[in-house]
C-alpha cells in the first residue's frame, strides 16, 4: 500500500522555545537601542552561601537558591521606548546583577491588553521566553518568569497602545541565582549539584513513563527549589492539581502580601529528566506553567495542594496521578525528585515504609501531628536531598502515598551503614484533615463525595516522544581511523546531513523535534534542523525546516526541543535530522548516536555525502548492522506499523518533487524512474484536475498554471509502477 505525506502548512518560522505558555513571535529591540540598569543584591552572598551549607541539617526547608532584590521598575520610570517599523511601541528595560548565574523576575503588576506581547531574554538572545500575551494575565496580576542564564536580563513589550497609556506592568522582584541553576556541570554531562549515588529516574523499570510524567521541579518566589506531583481527581474535570510539601509554597511571601502569594509565583517544571543513563544527559527545561492557587495547606502535617494558573499544554505530556488512601503499605516503595534541582532522580526503599511521628517542627516552629508521616528507614538506591522536598512516595502499583518533609539521606549514609530516616506526610492522613476546604485533599480531590479508597491515574495527553535509543538507553559518538572527525558531524569527508529514520510510523503529528549534541563548538557557525518525506527509503522532500541555527545557541550534552509553529500531519513514514550548512573538516558539532544491532528492526541512520546522495550509516561503516542518530519527535496520535518485510535502504524507484510548495506555474520533478508516462493531479476529494504526458522523461516541469491554490495529489505512471505524492499549490 503507497504512503503519503500531508503537509498542512508550508515551511513556517520556528522557535527554541525555552519558556513557560507562550504565544510565538519574536523580540524586535536591536542590542544597540538597549541601556542597563544595575542593581545590587541587599545582603552579602556570603550569608547566602552559608544558607546553602546549612539546609542538609534542615531538610523541612525549601532550597534557596537565589537571593530577591525588589524593585520597582515600569514603563513609566524605567527603560526606554522605541518605535518599529511597523509602527509598533517598543518597552525594553535590560536589568544586570553582576555575579548571578540566572535571573528570575516577578510581576505584582502584569496585565497586558490583546495584541500586546511580552519577551524576556538574555543579552545575546541564545535564550527567549515568550511571548506572553493578555492569555497570560491573571486575576491576581502576578506573574513569574523562569530564570534566564547569566546576570543580565531584557525585558521587552510590543504595543499598540500610545506610550503614555497606563501600562500595567511592574517588576517587583529580580532574583539573584548564586546557586546556579543553569552552569554548575558535574562528569561529562550530569548537571546539578545533587549527591553522587544518584540515579536517573529513567533507568530504574519501577518508575513508569506516567509516573515520571506527573513529577515536576517547582520553583517558588522566586528563590526556592522543591518538587511535587500532579495528581488525580474523582470528577475528572482536567482541573491541574498539584501536590508538595507545605513548606515550598507558603515561605517567602513580602510582607503586607496575601497568604498564597508565594503559590502565585510557582512555575512548574515538566519533563525535566535525563532521557538515557550512559551518558547522563541534562534534560530541557523548555516546559514550565506560572502560577497556582493554594487550594489547601496544613503546617503540622506539611502538605500543600495547589490548582495551576495556567492548562498545561498537551505537548508536555502531563499526567494526573494516581492515589491510594492505604493505611499500611507492605511492599518497597519510590520517591521520584529533583534534588538541588538537578534532573529527575529515583529513590528506592529497602523496605516497606512505616507510619511514624515526624520528630520535628515545621518551617514555622509548628510540631508535627503524631504518626502523620510514613517513615523510610532506609534507601537501597539513590537518596533524597534539599530540593526533593514535597515529592512523591509511590506504590509499586504507582500510586501516591505521600509528600517528602524532610530527613537525614546522605550519599555517605550508604558507605557509613547509617539509616536514612527520611520522612513523608501521609496521604491517607491528609485526605480528611479536619474536613475544612482549606485543610483537607478530600473536597479538592473528591468534590462528588466519592469514599473512594484509591484512584487510578489519568492520562491527559495523546502525545508521546518516539525514540530510537537501544533499550540499555546508551548513547556515543562513533570516531574512525580513516578520517579526521565523527560519524555524526563535520568531518573531513564532507558528509552533509544526518538523519533518522521514522519507517515504522503510518501517521502522526509532529509538534517538536530533540537534538541531543555531543559536542558544540563556541562559534557562530550554524546548522538546519529539518523534516523530510521519505523518497523510497531515503530521505526525500524537505516538509519543514529550522534554518540558521547557530552552534554557540546549542549545549552539548543537553537535549533541545524545537517546538513546531504548527503542528505537521504527515501520513507515512518519514526522516528528521539537521543539515551542517558550512563545511569543515574538523568535528566543530556532532550528535549523540546509539548501536541497535540487537534491536528489532531496521536500520535508523542515514548520511548524506558530499555528493548529494543519501546512504545507510551501514553501508559506510561497515563495522556497524544498525545504527540510530539521538534525534527524537514530539507526536500526538501516532499509528505505528509492524517492521515492514522491505528493508527502508532500498534506494530504487526515488521520484522527487523538487519545489514543493510550488510557488511558480510549473512543478519541477526529478526521477531514477525510467519510461515514465503520465502525471495525474487530484484534488483530496479525488476528483482528477488535470493530467500531463511525460513521455518517458525521468526529470522535468508540469504546468500547474490553471490549478488553484491548495493540497492535491500527483499520480505518476510507468507500464510497470505507480508513485503517489502529495504536493501545496501556492500560487
Amino acid at each position: 500500500m503507497m504512503k503519503y505525506i500531508t503537509i498542512c502548512c508550508a515551511l513556517a518560522f520556528s522557535f527554541c522555545i525555552n519558556a513557560q505558555i507562550s504565544h510565538g513571535g519574536e523580540p524586535m529591540a536591536s542590542s544597540e537601542q538597549l541601556s542597563t540598569k544595575s542593581i545590587e543584591l541587599s545582603v552579602n552572598l556570603l550569608k547566602s552561601y552559608a544558607l546553602v551549607q546549612t539546609l542538609d541539617d534542615e531538610r523541612q526547608q525549601p532550597l534557596r537558591f537565589a537571593e530577591p532584590i525588589f524593585t520597582n521598575f515600569t514603563p513609566e520610570n524605567s527603560g526606554s521606548w522605541t518605535e518599529s517599523a511597523g509602527g509598533l511601541n517598543i518597552w525594553t528595560i535590560s536589568i544586570k546583577s553582576e555575579g548571578a548565574k540566572s535571573l528570575n523576575l516577578i510581576f505584582d503588576k502584569f496585565y497586558l491588553n490583546e495584541g500586546d506581547k511580552m519577551f524576556v531574554y538574555n543579552k545575546d538572545r541564545t535564550q527567549v521566553l515568550g511571548a506572553f500575551t493578555h492569555e497570560n494575565n491573571k486575576p491576581s496580576k502576578l506573574f513569574a518568569v523562569a530564570p534566564v542564564a547569566g546576570d543580565e536580563i531584557v525585558v521587552e513589550l510590543q504595543t499598540n497602545y500610545p506610550i503614555n497609556y497606563n501600562h500595567e506592568i511592574q517588576i517587583s522582584a529580580v532574583n539573584h541565582d548564586y546557586l546556579g541553576v543553569f552552569g554548575l556541570l558535574k562528569q561529562q554531562s550530569d548537571f546539578g549539584r545533587s549527591g553522587y549515588c544518584n540515579v536517573g529516574v529513567a533507568c530504574e523499570p519501577i518508575a513508569s513513563d506516567e509516573v515520571r510524567r506527573a513529577s515536576c521541579k517547582i520553583i517558588s518566589a522566586g528563590v526556592y527549589l522543591c518538587s511535587g506531583t500532579i495528581i488525580n481527581s474523582t470528577d475528572e474535570t482536567g482541573n491541574p492539581m498539584f501536590l508538595t510539601a507545605g513548606h515550598c509554597t507558603t515561605t517567602g511571601w513580602p510582607e503586607g502580601k496575601q497568604f498564597d502569594y508565594t503559590a502565585q509565583t510557582v512555575i512548574f517544571f515538566f519533563n525535566y529528566e535525563s532521557f538515557s543513563c550512559d551518558p547522563v544527559i541534562n534534560g530541557t527545561d523548555a516546559q514550565t506553567v506560572s502560577g497556582a492557587s493554594l487550594l489547601a495547606y496544613v503546617e503540622n502535617m506539611d502538605f500543600a495542594l495547589l490548582r495551576m494558573g495556567e492548562t498545561p499544554k498537551e505537548s508536555y505530556r502531563p499526567y494526573f496521578a494516581g492515589w491510594t488512601r492505604a493505611e499500611t503499605i507492605e511492599e518497597t516503595v519510590f520517591s521520584v525528585h529533583h534534588p538541588y534541582g538537578d534532573v529527575k532522580k529515583i529513590a528506592i526503599s529497602t523496605g516497606a515504609p512505616e507510619a511514624r511521628t515526624f520528630n520535628s517542627t515545621s518551617y514555622g516552629g509548628v510540631p508535627f501531628v503524631e504518626e502523620a508521616h510514613w517513615k523510610i528507614t532506609k534507601w537501597a538506591t539513590g537518596v533524597t536531598e534539599p530540593g526533593s522536598s514535597g515529592s512523591g512516595l509511590f506504590t509499586q502499583d504507582q500510586l501516591l502515598i505521600g509528600t517528602l518533609s524532610g530527613g537525614g539521606a546522605v550519599c555517605s549514609n550508604k558507605v557509613e551503614g547509617i539509616d536514612d530516616d527520611e520522612y513523608y506526610a501521609r496521604f491517607n492522613k491528609a485526605w480528611n484533615k479536619d474536613r475544612a476546604k482549606d485543610e483537607s485533599l478530600a473536597k479538592w480531590l473528591s468534590p462528588d463525595n466519592l469514599d473512594l479508597q484509591s484512584l487510578q491515574g489519568r492520562e491527559m495527553s495523546s502525545h508521546v516522544r518516539l525514540t530510537h535509543l537501544n533499550s540499555e538507553r546508551t548513547a556515543k559518538v562513533l570516531y574512525d581511523d580513516n578520517f579526521k572527525g565523527s560519524w555524526s558531524g563535520h568531518n573531513e569527508r564532507g558528509y552533509t546531513a544526518y538523519a533518522n529514520s521514522f519507517y515504522d510510523v503510518e501517521s502522526a503529528s509532529i509538534s517538536g523535534i530533540y537534538i541531543v549534541p555531543s559536542k558544540v563548538s563556541n562559534s557562530t557557525q550554524k546548522i538546519n534542523i529539518k523534516i523530510w518525506d521519505n523518497d523510497n527509503g531515503v530521505p526525500g522532500t524537505v516538509l519543514w525546516s529550522k534554518d540558521n541555527v547557530a552552534l554557540q545557541d546549542l549545549r552539548k550534552d543537553t537535549e533541545t526541543l524545537y517546538n513546531l509553529p504548527t503542528p505537521l500531519e504527515v501520513t507515512g513514514s518519514f526522516f528528521a535530522g539537521v543539515e551542517l550548512n558550512y563545511a569543515a573538516s574538523i568535528d566543530t558539532f556532532s550528535l549523540y548516536m546509539s548501536d541497535i544491532r540487537n534491536e528489532e528492526g531496521y536500520n535508523r541512520a542515514f548520511i548524506r555525502q558530499d555528493n548529494g546522495e543519501w546512504a545507510q550509516f551501514q553501508e559506510l561503516n561497515t563495522d556497524y548492522s544498525k545504527g540510530a542518530y539521538w534525534i527524537d519527535v514530539l507526536v500526538s496520535d501516532p499509528q505505528i506499523v509492524d517492521v515492514p518485510d522491505v528493508p527502508t535502504g532500498v534506494k530504487e524507484n526515488r521520484l522527487t518533487i523538487v519545489n514543493n510548495p510550488v510557488a511558480t506555474n510549473l512543478l519541477k520533478y526529478t526521477s531514477n524512474i525510467n519510461g515514465l508516462e503520465l502525471a495525474e493531479v487530484f484534488a483530496v476529494n479525488g476528483a482528477k484536475v488535470a493530467q500531463t504526458k511525460l513521455y518517458g522523461k525521468s526529470s522535468g516541469d508540469i504546468s500547474v498554471a490553471n490549478i488553484p491554490q491548495g493540497l492535491y495529489l500527483i499520480r505518476f505512471t510507468s507500464s510497470k509502477q505507480t508513485i503517489v505524492k502529495r504536493v501545496i499549490i501556492t500560487d
